[in-house]
């Protein structure tokens, strides 16, 4: 065997066996479609903590007192991520109800200072003969206007990192001010919500009050402590940078605060609380976590550069979805493509004997390939993708036909067998250059225009493109010259000549 021809076999071997180690163990997972999943629905939480309905309470509680009236308060609704939907005020009676009213104790509008930030707060008192419901939100109007689809991008770019753009997730608006999120793949309540809530907003504070916001911090990166590591502790930490306003902001509040505590919190709950220790004057700073492992530190950093939400969410909707198309159907889709795969090969055999044998094997292993690349970067495998596996599969077939009979036209032109799957190899690439690169940018239309399955198709698509490509063109041509080089004269005959040149 020639000296390239063994190199170019050891390198389809271990690809080969790389792949298949992939799948082996680390299977590719199925679609919502498939499987099932979990599905979410989101919407703006502007509830308000204890703290501020503390605040409420005291005033409302002041002016019913000099009234005589002394009705009992709770908290109204159940905590949900230290938050509640305001206060129940019990009477004694319809009448005290009305005379409360009458003094107008509860103020349409609530202006106050909640963790340094000035906030407006809607009263809503809801009475129900004895008892009045004082519902309690934030203003809409203290958020950005596009708050809901700024958070919409970063919950959709937060699952795009954590399964690398292939888990076909689906992030969308239902036009009803809420957001939908698809998580296919995953039958765990808890973990799609800890998927969710962990691109809540970023905030640090000192004393309860919020002295810098999330949404400035540029860079977030976890590295080793060297100051500690001359002493022979070492450790791990978590080097960060702020940018604009925030950089300045940083200087500002570690210049005031050396050797104070400075809080990270991700919405309600308390990240860490790191100690000052020097001004930090150009944006960048280090958050030292003692002695916690690497595995701590890199969670916590990867919380922090998820996306802080302009708004915070909360979680009114949630559903296991079962498998849409169940057992039967997909047993009929597998058959289906069986069947299909199965008139391709034979389709290749009849027309172009041992040769479209050669293309049915290279077909094999572009399908191991394929599959292999999904499972590596952790595809989830739905509907879609199969349309998208079985269009690449026709694209491969094509690209083999159009080298055969490129290398027939070169035959037909009087040269020798070795010559002619040269250049038939090399006369077909244009053409098969060509046709892929023109699906190739439809993918990528796919891709950035749409949206869930819609990309997962786009992805798979573009995949089966470039691997089906490198198929044809290199493992096919691989196995052809291989045999041909052995004995010319028995191939000859399945390219249209008597004997070989």
């Amino acid at each position: 065997m020639r000296q390239d021809l063994r190199w170019k076999g050891l390198l389809i071997f271990l690809l080969v066996a790389f792949f298949a180690a992939i799948l082996y163990f680390n299977p590719i997972r199925q679609g919502l479609d498939l499987k099932g999943g979990i599905e979410l629905l989101l919407e703006p939480d502007y509830r308000v903590g204890a703290a501020a309905l503390d605040r409420i309470k005291a005033e409302v509680s002041d002016k019913l007192d000099a009234a005589g009236i002394n009705p009992t308060v709770k908290y109204l609704g159940v905590l949900d991520s230290d938050r509640y939907e305001g206060l129940k005020y019990t009477f004694a009676n319809a009448d005290e109800v009305q005379r409360a009213l009458n003094l107008k104790v509860f103020p349409q509008v609530y202006k106050t200072d909640l963790h340094g930030e000035a906030v407006t707060l809607n009263l809503n008192p809801k009475v129900d003969g004895s008892t009045v419901d004082l519902y309690v939100q934030r203003d809409p109007r203290d958020f950005p206007e596009d708050a809901l689809k700024q958070s919409l991008a970063i919950i959709d770019n937060r699952i795009s990192q954590a399964s690398s753009g292939m888990a076909e997730a689906d992030v969308r608006l239902d036009g009803k001010g809420r957001i939908n999120v698809q998580l296919p793949g995953i039958n765990s309540l808890k973990e799609a919500r800890d998927l969710i809530v962990a691109t809540g907003r970023l905030t640090f504070r000192i004393d309860n009050k919020i002295v810098l916001d999330g949404t400035d911090l540029k860079e977030v990166q976890v590295g080793l402590d060297n100051s500690r590591s001359n002493f022979g502790i070492g450790g791990y930490v978590i080097n960060i940078e702020f940018k604009g306003k925030g950089a300045k902001q940083l200087a500002k509040i570690t210049g005031e605060n050396i050797g104070r505590q400075m809080a990270v919190y991700l919405d309600e709950e308390k990240l860490m609380d790191p100690v000052i220790r020097d001004q930090l004057v150009d944006g960048r700073g280090q958050i030292n976590l003692g002695n916690a492992s690497k595995e701590q530190v890199e969670n916590y950093a990867f919380l922090m550069r998820s996306g802080a939400l302009p708004i915070s969410l909360r979680v009114v909707q949630s559903t296991e979805v079962d498998p849409t198309l169940g057992k039967e159907i997909i047993k009929q889709s597998m058959f289906a493509g069986i069947v299909g795969i199965a008139l391709v090969i034979g389709f290749m055999i009849l027309f172009y004997g041992v040769p479209g044998i050669m293309a049915d094997f290279a077909l094999v292993l572009y399908a191991v390939y394929v599959l292999g690349v999904m499972a590596l970067f952790r595809g989830v495998l739905t509907l879609p993708g199969v349309a998208g596996l079985i269009l690449s599969v026709g694209m491969a077939v094509d690209a083999n036909i159009i080298i055969f009979e490129r290398i027939k036209d070169e035959l037909r032109l009087g040269k020798r067998l070795r010559l002619a799957i040269q250049a038939g190899f090399d006369r077909a690439f244009g053409a098969i250059l060509d046709g892929n690169i023109t699906t190739l940018i439809a993918a990528f239309v796919l891709f950035i225009f749409g949206s869930g399955p819609i990309q997962g198709f786009a992805v798979t698509l573009a995949i089966g493109i470039i691997i089906s490509m490198f198929t044809a063109i290199f493992i096919t041509r691989f196995f052809l010259e291989w045999r041909i080089g052995d004995d010319p004269d028995r191939y000859a005959k399945y390219f249209g000549i008597k004997e070989a040149r």
